[in-house]
């Protein structure tokens, strides 16, 4: 049984497995290349990670900032943790090889975040709330990998239409709102969060092109 996805690939049509890895090489070459502007200290990126610090801050709302430190939450250990193992289970009964490419995104999101993040060392804006290295954002790239995942792997084993929509609806908003949050509450730079979204996305269609080539049942 083969799974029909947006990133489905046809071994038997070579044009659609070019095509993944023209995707892939874009998204690797988009990242590589706002990496290397970054470590040059890139003074358009500088500047407009700046203008939109400042235009944020400039519009903080104590309700709206309250808010999204909830919505930031969920990028956490514990509740990456959480959802993972939820999503994972519902997976795993389903379909093997979408657990395995879940599996794969997640694990080499967080892993390459981690190592990213200490080759770069850049420092966060000054906050309040967190310490460490900014680059890149590591709630955006789990954000992305989820989001991927509950769209592509996830609803389409929901059979039943108002469970499915809702489902989507709800992740639809409430995963680019963590990306968004970072920016919000002043933890990163606007290119960290991009950058952390091209990694989730790098990483998600990495792991369903590695399995394509694995098994039979395709993403």
């Amino acid at each position: 049984m083969k799974i029909n996805y947006m990133f489905n690939i046809n071994k038997s049509e070579n044009s659609h497995g070019v095509g993944k890895i023209t995707i892939l090489s874009f998204l690797i070459l988009f990242f590589l290349a706002i990496t290397l502007l970054i470590l040059n200290n890139n003074v358009f990126i500088l500047n407009l990670d700046q203008a939109v610090h400042t235009l944020i801050t400039s519009h903080l709302s104590p309700s709206f900032y309250s808010w999204m430190l909830s919505i930031t939450n969920i990028g956490d250990i514990l509740s990456t943790i959480i959802i993972f193992t939820v999503f994972g289970l519902f997976l795993f009964s389903k379909n093997k090889t979408s657990f395995y490419i879940f599996t794969l995104a997640t694990a080499s999101g967080i892993a390459s975040t981690q190592i990213i993040k200490h080759f770069v060392q850049r420092a966060r804006p000054i906050n309040p709330l967190e310490q460490g290295f900014s680059f890149p954002s590591a709630h955006a790239m789990i954000a992305t990998v989820f989001l991927l995942s509950s769209i592509y792997l996830l609803a389409p084993h929901m059979k039943k239409v108002f469970s499915k929509n809702t489902f989507l609806i709800v992740t639809a908003i409430i995963f680019p709102l963590v990306a968004f949050s970072r920016i919000y509450l002043s933890v990163h730079w606007a290119s960290d969060v991009i950058a952390g979204i091209v990694l989730g996305l790098i990483c998600f269609v990495f792991s369903s092109f590695t399995y394509c080539y694995k098994k039979e049942n395709v993403l």
